[in-house]
């Protein structure tokens, strides 16, 4: 695929995606989006939404190459770590059904994991990375790259990856640890009786009408109208496929659409699938020094003579895919972008900061 055939394939052959709005909501952002898409050559959706509303989505680019197939609105994409942002969703969900707390020690509902380490870690330590366990898996996965694709039993990938030794005590320190997410899915599994996959759609996924949406160990979930990963489109094709370990799915293995996570963002945000204390929990930053709540972020940005705005700020990475997910948290202005070709972060985040008029860079918590 030449690079004008790419640039045809974006900013022509999908124009008839764009939905159709008021002029003066949906001028400002097809333009800033059409630019943006003709400057980077991106590939993916945007989406940029008020409440519940999507004001404006634009599809740009192929959902497969070698078929010759266009993205459009529909089409699903993995969200990488904003999977995070889900499960920590899941958790006070059984939080406010009263079966987890967040400071519980987790032997209470692993009573055969290690007991020195399971009576000082909680869950709250491992959905905000502060857990101080060591990242097993990375390790492990340095060794033998075919652990991203490997299958085994919850309680056995527990054991194996994320029973290490503690490196620092419990909630002093931020360290982004993917094995944290190996033992919350353990811990979900076990106290919910369902795979995560089943839980995920029962407390969320269902309840917030989110049709698109589900979990998968990669792309060998086979994934109906799945975006397919690309490390290249120009000058020539490279797919780029995405594996993830079937215990890991917590951290990796949630897909969507752009107007599904529109619904996650204001279900959860600005509607009532939370209580308010679990909402508050979700949004309260733990980690200061990475701006880092509950399986995601919240930032707050400044200007002068403006009033502070909170911004939830949710993004991922998983092999070819790239996700932002932003939402305004005084008036519910939302940005999604899902691409399955990874663009350029800091003209991502420029783009982001632009649609939803966030002037300067944050200001640290």
């Amino acid at each position: 695929m030449s690079v004008n055939h790419f640039k045809l394939t974006s900013l022509g052959l999908l124009a008839g995606h764009c939905v159709s709005l008021p002029a003066r909501a949906e001028d400002g952002a097809r333009a800033r989006a059409r630019q943006f898409a003709a400057d980077t050559h991106f590939n993916g959706v945007v989406l940029v939404g008020k409440g519940s509303r999507a004001e404006y989505v634009e599809a740009f680019g192929v959902k497969n190459a070698e078929a010759k197939e266009p993205l459009t609105r529909n089409s699903r994409f993995f969200v990488g770590s904003v999977s995070k942002w889900l499960t920590s969703i899941v958790v006070l969900r059984l939080v406010d059904e009263g079966k987890l707390a967040l400071d519980e020690p987790i032997l209470t509902y692993l009573p055969e994991y290690r007991a020195d380490t399971g009576k000082q870690l909680t869950l709250r330590h491992l959905i905000s990375h502060g857990s101080g366990l060591p990242n097993g898996l990375m390790v492990a996965a340095k060794k033998d790259s075919s652990i991203e694709s490997e299958t085994r039993p919850q309680a056995e990938a527990v054991a194996r990856y994320a029973s290490g030794d503690l490196v620092f005590t419990p909630g002093t320190r931020f360290d982004y640890n993917i094995t944290n997410w190996i033992l919350v899915q353990g811990i979900l599994e076990r106290v919910s009786g369902q795979p995560y996959a089943q839980l995920a759609q029962r407390l969320v996924f269902k309840p917030l009408h989110m049709v698109n949406s589900g979990i998968a160990a990669g792309e060998a979930g086979n994934v109906p109208s799945l975006a397919l990963g690309y490390r290249s489109l120009a000058p020539k094709v490279e797919r780029r496929v995405y594996t993830l370990p079937n215990y890991l799915v917590t951290g990796g293995g949630f897909y969507s659409t752009a107007d599904d996570m529109l619904r996650l963002n204001h279900g959860v945000l600005s509607g009532k699938l939370l209580s308010p204390a679990a909402r508050k929990a979700l949004l309260t930053v733990e980690r200061p020094e990475s701006a880092y709540a509950l399986g995601g972020r919240v930032r707050t940005y400044e200007a002068n003579g403006q009033a502070a705005q909170t911004v939830a700020t949710n993004d991922g990475t998983s092999g070819a895919y790239r996700t932002v997910s932003w939402r305004v948290l005084d008036d519910g202005r939302t940005v999604i972008l899902l691409s399955n070709l990874r663009p350029d972060d800091s003209k991502l985040f420029a783009f982001t900061e632009s649609l939803l008029g966030l002037p300067i860079a944050p200001k640290e918590n």
